[in-house]
């Protein structure tokens, strides 16, 4: 694979976001309003930059670097928090034993996991700057179910930390930031303050990787 350098373009600064790639569904039923959604997440940034949504399964299905775009710059790992709970089942379903429960919720682990891993994959074999994002936990009002979910959740989220450690990828724990009411349309969507929060956290640590070597460290 080219070099950073090469794939940015010559001459442009590596901490420059000219062209961002969204693997996952994050941005997934999230109402950022009117015009372009790079202005919805940077409103009137000083460079002009696009983004591309590329959905996990979609990057699976055309294979790891071919669902990048030539001109990229970065590349962004994070899927939409409250898919891995429905994908488990655990909070339309009953259980008869903490075993069983616990057995559905890791084999839906597994697959998210194996997604996740592919996504990684395409990341690294571009060689572009990139960061992996945790899950966004839903903010339940049911005290019991928002507990339930929560837990749920860290399981996912536990993997995703492992294989981003593992990958030496640096982590944009979204637990810790987007952690007020303020920051959520409903129960399970972000709203555009939290989007917004998101977003600069995600940018900043993009700019900082950018010009470091590539390790894993944890922004929020």
């Amino acid at each position: 694979m080219a070099p950073n350098s090469q794939r940015n373009g010559e001459g442009s600064p590596p901490d420059v976001i000219r062209h961002l790639v969204l693997l996952g569904d994050a941005l997934h039923n999230i109402d950022l309003g009117s015009g372009e959604i790079e202005s919805a997440l940077v409103p009137r940034p000083r460079n002009p930059w696009k983004l591309t949504v590329v959905p996990a399964l979609e990057t699976l299905r055309r294979g790891h670097v071919r669902v990048i775009p030539e001109d990229a710059t970065h590349v962004v790992i994070s899927i939409e928090g409250a898919w891995a709970i429905e994908a488990s089942g655990l909070l339309r379903g009953g259980t008869h034993t903490i075993s069983e429960a616990l057995e559905t919720l890791c084999t839906a682990a597994d697959e998210f996991e194996g997604i996740l891993a592919g996504m990684i994959a395409a990341a690294r074999e571009t060689a572009l700057p990139t960061v992996v994002c945790t899950l966004v936990p839903a903010r339940y009002v049911k005290p019991a179910q928002h507990r339930v979910a929560t837990t749920a959740l860290a399981i996912f989220n536990d993997r995703v930390v492992r294989r981003a450690f593992g990958a030496r990828l640096p982590i944009v724990d979204l637990r810790m930031v987007c952690d007020e009411d303020g920051d959520y349309a409903s129960e399970t969507l972000l709203s555009r303050a939290g989007v917004r929060k998101a977003a600069n956290v995600i940018r900043a640590a993009l700019y900082e990787v950018s010009r470091s070597v590539q390790r894993t460290r944890v922004y929020f």
